[in-house]
């Protein structure tokens, strides 16, 4: 169960609610960042999200994505887009997460009905800009009595939604021309391999520039995907992007390390001694400091191989059990089908016609037995009553 948090501003470190009411705190749900593993996180705020982010979507997939998944239901870009900057409001200002506000209080800020509102954020969740990671739900009863001890008189909790990027659609946002809408002009390439443009830069300026960073391997990406998604790894996992992570596992992803591996590593480096905060400062160098722990010229020894191979071998026990039931169950079929061919066979229906004999046989002289018997009883009784009777 979520854990019921005072949510009023000017409590250091609670999470910034509903607005008081009457000088009473709302409350809100704890959720930690277990639910937002795997998910990413806007990088141009809330106007950049609002004003081209969702636009851009909308045009792009609403055709292919959404309006499938909505027969009867369209939703025009306009409220999409009303909808999307009412809700970005309510939204972490450096995330894009916990924006919690209920249909009702949409539709007034948007002065949209409720159910235009809730077509909208279907078609956010559909063109893949937004996520509701805890669905909106009635309060138990232990829930509504902690609210009411504190002035908090709601019965539900509102959806909980996280805004964020599509990496295709902020790839798209990037290649866009710079021109306005409707401009003549188009981003045009060059079809050569190499580009005879002289740089204007002369060497000093060329050798202080920045580096450009150099993308991760697909290994590594996966390994940090993996990770960031498995629900063994630590909440703070999801605080770095796959880029991040990616550059800190390429070393154990060349190693064929799995999510698995790091999680048993940070247990190992806990099971030593070592103190782990809940939410360190900085997991990035943590997760280096636990690598270096283990040593770069260990990589080869993964820490979970045992665990997963032992887990292989019982695996494989398992489905050679289930294969040799199936074995056996299929023997017993068998011989059932062979002994019901065994009942209509034609030395069976001899043996059953001699017994149906033997018992008819039987039968018979059992009939004439009882006959004698009565005859013989019959004869004395009349023989009985023909003997004179004695005098006094």
């Amino acid at each position: 169960m979520w854990a019921l948090r005072l949510a009023a501003a000017g409590h250091g470190g609670w999470r910034r609610g509903p607005r008081p009411i009457n000088g009473v705190p709302g409350i809100v749900l704890a959720l930690g960042e277990a639910p937002y593993a795997g998910v990413p996180c806007w990088s141009g705020r809330a106007a950049r999200w609002a004003a081209f982010t969702v636009p851009v979507a909308y045009a792009v997939r609403y055709d292919s994505d959404v309006r499938p998944m909505m027969p009867g239901n369209p939703v025009s870009l306009k409220a999409v887009v009303r909808v999307a900057e009412a809700r970005a409001r309510y939204a972490e200002h450096a995330t894009g997460r916990h924006s919690r506000p209920t249909n009702e209080r949409l539709a007034v800020d948007t002065g949209l009905a409720v159910r235009t509102v809730q077509r909208a954020d279907t078609a956010l969740r559909l063109l893949g800009v937004a996520t509701e990671v805890l669905r909106g739900r009635q309060r138990t009863r232990a829930e509504r009595l902690a609210s009411w001890r504190v002035g908090d008189r709601g019965r539900g909790w509102a959806s909980v939604w996280a805004l964020h990027d599509d990496p295709f659609i902020t790839k798209l946002i990037g290649a866009l021309s710079p021109h306005p809408e409707g401009s003549a002009f188009r981003q045009t390439f060059s079809r050569r391999e190499v580009v005879t443009t002289p740089s204007r830069r002369h060497a000093g300026a060329a050798k202080r520039g920045a580096k450009r960073h150099a993308s991760p391997d697909d290994g590594a990406a996966r390994l940090a995907r993996a990770w960031r998604t498995d629900p063994h790894s630590p909440p703070w996992a999801a605080r770095y992007s796959l880029t991040a992570w990616a550059g800190v596992l390429a070393g154990p992803a060349h190693h064929r390390w799995c999510a698995r591996d790091v999680n048993q590593l940070i247990r190992d480096w806990i099971g030593v001694g070592h103190w782990l905060p809940d939410c360190p400062y900085k997991p990035i160098g943590l997760l280096r400091a636990i690598l270096a722990w283990h040593g770069t010229n260990n990589l080869e020894e993964r820490p979970a191989a045992l665990d997963i191979a032992r887990d292989a071998d019982e695996l494989a026990a398992h489905r050679a059990h289930l294969r040799a039931q199936a074995a056996a169950h299929h023997d017993h079929e068998r011989a059932r089908a062979a002994g019901r061919a065994a009942l209509a066979g034609p030395g069976h229906a001899a043996t059953r016609a001699i017994a149906a004999e033997a018992a008819r046989r039987a039968a018979r002289r059992r009939t004439a037995v009882a006959a004698a018997d009565a005859a013989q009883l019959d004869a004395a009784v009349r023989a009985a009553r023909r003997s004179p009777k004695p005098t006094a």
